[in-house]
């Protein structure tokens, strides 16, 4: 059942009709969702990679991207290139990328996963075959998230499977190498005091020496704990527990997450407004600013929108605490999404007995895989209790004895299903990612033509509109190559299945059919836009949008 905000001493809630507050302010409380969100597997081959092997396949190899490296040394800034072989649905991306010392052979399928091949591997301690796979390939959170573990897997390793025998390899054996197990929740209305040092040591039972904390200033007063970790990266474990929602604006990346936690209704549409925003801006401090736009756009105070009007426009300077207040007098507070992480090694997860729940022969040598991921839900048990677990703080006096605390038992009571979409979220998703890649990048786009226009003219009152047409004038012959060669580069970058066709938007009716004296042509009423009325859009002419959009 969708709850409504527990909280509602604020002015806009009681503003606005049932069904209003039902459409922004409902979610899930105390919602938890549980996906592996990255995932590592390493491939073992019979053939000798040793640095003076003989082995004719592996010779062939080396020599192939010996050949493909020279001709992307030769290709000016593109830096890749693509590779193609029969049985492989896409092309992938060839870069010279070097990974954890061995693995100089890099192929990327964009946004879903990479594989890696070393070239050479070291040969055993004891001068024998090598211990060291030769493969590993890492699936992206992007294909886990909408494929789950197992597609993702299966997909990825026909990649693999069609490059070893087009070199002529043969595989050994293939197993985990890295998974990251996390859980989203937006249990905690407020995690920094949750996690504060006192209250956190007093919880958390585990065999970790110290935790690693990093905090924001909020204000002048008040803090929230951004980063808690337990252990170091190289470790067999690694724990973490932090705030998505800051890392995925102040990162700048994944905001298709922002429309999957609200399919699951962890976020509420007032929220995802407020996380919008600030990903345009890369700000996360911003949250407090568009709170007020929220007010704005959907507040009814005459009073308070002229104030909120002139904090927006800068006509009136307000202190961060000031301004900390007046959004949470006017608007709800915002749900924050706690990521907790379990990173494991396979120097970890190599010595897990793990259970044949049914024959694993008919997978051959993919079989430890399979048996790894029908053991999920032990190893996730496992590693929410003995490795590390949050108790209640009080009780008995060896705190490893106390009941779990009530965020730790919702963690573990989170269902371990294969977050699959559907071809319908999935879309959604996709789309949802673009369109916000899209009003960032205009955004930026736009303040970049403006910063020229000064640049070049100087102080003016001219358009932006007009500012961008000018910055397109000034393409210069090897602008124009060098744009070229940007854009070959960038196209690799980019996931095909992503980008299939055009967006469609307001902008797909116009299309510029001169480019000297930028005349654009409205397809669907055949009128003639001429630069030179540019300056006269904004007084009756072609309108332009908060956004941006003519």
């Amino acid at each position: 059942m969708i709850d409504k905000r527990g909280f509602t001493d604020n002015v806009l809630f009681h503003e606005m009709s049932l069904e209003e507050q039902e459409e922004y302010f409902s979610f899930r409380r105390d919602s938890f969702m549980h996906n592996i969100d990255t995932f590592y597997y390493s491939v073992k081959f019979k053939n000798d990679f040793r640095l003076k092997t003989s082995d004719a396949n592996v010779l062939k190899l080396r020599k192939y991207f010996k050949v493909k490296y020279d001709y992307i040394a030769d290709g000016s800034d593109i830096g890749s290139c693509d590779f193609y072989l029969k049985g492989m649905n896409r092309t992938l991306v060839l870069r010279p990328v070097t990974f954890s010392r061995f693995y100089n052979i890099c192929l990327n399928y964009p946004e879903y996963f990479d594989i890696f091949f070393a070239s050479v591997v070291p040969k055993a301690a004891d001068g024998g075959e090598s211990v060291t796979c030769e493969c590993i390939v890492q699936i992206r959170s992007y294909m886990l998230w909408q494929y789950g573990v197992r597609d993702s897997f299966e997909n990825s390793y026909r990649y693999v499977k069609a490059i070893s025998e087009f070199f002529g390899l043969e595989i050994d054996y293939v197993q985990e190498n890295r998974i990251d197990y996390c859980w989203h929740s937006n249990y905690l209305s407020n995690p920094e005091k949750f996690f504060t040092p006192d209250s956190f040591y007093k919880m958390r039972v585990d065999r970790f020496k110290n935790a690693t904390y990093v905090t924001n200033k909020v204000g002048s007063e008040d803090y929230e704990i951004d980063y808690v970790a337990l252990g170091k990266r190289s470790d067999k474990v690694f724990i973490r527990i932090y705030l998505k929602t800051r890392e995925v604006i102040e990162q700048n990346y994944k905001p298709w997450f922002f429309q999957i936690w609200e399919m699951y209704g962890m976020i509420n549409k007032y929220d995802k407004y407020v996380y919008e925003k600030c990903y345009e801006r890369r700000n996360w401090f911003y949250r407090f600013y568009a709170r007020l736009e929220f007010y704005q756009e959907h507040g009814a105070d005459p009073e308070y929108l002229d104030k909120v009007g002139k904090v927006l426009r800068g006509e009136e300077t307000i202190g961060e605490d000031d301004l900390i207040r007046l959004a949470d007098k006017l608007t709800p507070r915002i749900n924050l999404i706690v990521n907790v992480e379990y990173q494991t090694m396979r120097r970890h997860s190599k010595s897990y007995e793990l259970i044949p729940f049914r024959d694993y022969l008919k997978y051959e040598e993919t079989a430890r895989i399979y048996q790894y991921l029908d053991n999920r839900k032990i190893i996730v048990d496992y590693l929410t209790d003995k490795v590390f677990r949050m108790v209640e703080k009080a009780g008995d006096e060896r705190k490893s004895r106390r009941p779990l605390c009530a965020f730790w038992k919702a963690l573990r009571s989170t269902r371990c299903i294969d977050m699959r979409m559907t071809p319908e979220q999935a879309k959604l998703v996709r789309n949802y990612n673009r369109r916000l890649n899209i009003d960032s990048m205009k955004k930026r786009v736009l303040g970049s033509a403006v910063t020229l226009g000064i640049y070049t003219r100087g102080l003016n009152e001219d358009s932006p509109l007009q500012d961008a047409f000018d910055a397109l004038m000034r393409f210069n012959d090897n602008d124009i190559h060098n744009a070229i060669q940007y854009k070959a580069k960038k196209l690799r970058q980019f996931n095909p299945e992503e980008l299939s066709d055009a967006y469609q938007s307001d902008l797909n009716k116009y299309t510029l059919i001169n480019v000297s004296d930028f005349t654009l042509l409205d397809e669907e009423t055949g009128e003639f836009i001429e630069y030179s009325s540019l300056s006269d859009m904004e007084n009756g002419g072609m309108e332009i949008d908060d956004k941006g959009n003519i």
